[in-house]
């Protein structure tokens, strides 16, 4: 397979090519479905991610001919169930025990990021979905619980100010236990286009509408696409109860 030119970070980004891209990383479940054409932050993260397990600086961008262009069309497909006899490796941990949780967690489906959020949270998050969808929105979870590591990595990038914060929560079992979201429109990611079309401020008023923080009232350090169901002064409680 080849692309007429370059996709992700920086990249010319022609429609047909990242739709390429995008197919070729769903494949080998770095990215969820379904390719949709438009490189946004969470294509180039994916990127990014793929090209971590082997190249010293991942710079989000796939070239024509490039390294990790062949690395990608290189993957073979799993075969269909039962072809000769046997069973496909699934692309992902089965849904139980410790590995469930394993991965990135910004690459794992809709569901399962809504179901590493606290119960209670959880709920509250369904229902600002909901109004977002009424109001002709295409909502999307990138984070619901992520590690320590990564929220130390996105510290160090500038992108956050804390090392832990309220996506971290867990279970003293270890089982995510997430008090955040971070929420976008699928179509205009963390794009200017988000705040002409009004997504944000609607993310806003429908979080607040079930009683939860929206970043994007923060003066310090606005994030507009993150909502949390416990206030900033209950983070090192947070912490405790999460046993870190």
């Amino acid at each position: 397979m080849t692309i007429t030119g370059s996709v992700g970070a920086g990249g010319v980004n022609h429609k047909d090519d990242v739709t390429a891209v995008q197919n070729l990383l769903i494949a080998a479940g770095r990215l969820t479905g379904p390719a949709n054409g438009v490189c946004d932050q969470i294509l180039i993260e994916a990127i990014r991610d793929f090209q971590a397990a082997s190249a010293s600086h991942p710079d989000g961008r796939i070239d024509p001919g490039g390294a990790t262009l062949k690395k990608l069309t290189s993957i073979e497909p799993p075969s269909p169930a039962g072809a000769g006899g046997v069973q496909p490796l699934p692309l992902k941990p089965p849904a139980a025990g410790p590995a469930e949780w394993s991965g990135d967690s910004s690459q794992w489906p809709q569901e399962k990021k809504l179901q590493s959020l606290e119960p209670g949270f959880r709920a509250k998050v369904e229902k600002v979905l909901a109004a977002l969808k009424a109001a002709q929105f295409e909502p999307r979870i990138v984070f619901g619980w992520r590690s320590v590591a990564v929220q130390q990595k996105l510290k160090a990038e500038g992108k956050s100010t804390i090392a832990f914060s309220f996506h971290c929560a867990q279970k003293p079992d270890g089982t995510p236990n997430s008090w955040a979201a971070d929420i976008i429109d699928k179509r205009f990611a963390y794009s200017e286009e988000a705040e002409a079309k009004g997504f944000w401020p609607a993310l806003g008023a429908a979080a607040k509408a079930e009683g939860l923080v929206w970043g994007g009232d923060w003066k310090t350090f606005r994030d507009v696409s993150h909502i949390q169901g416990r206030a900033n002064s209950e983070l090192a409680a947070v912490k405790k109860e999460s046993g870190l």
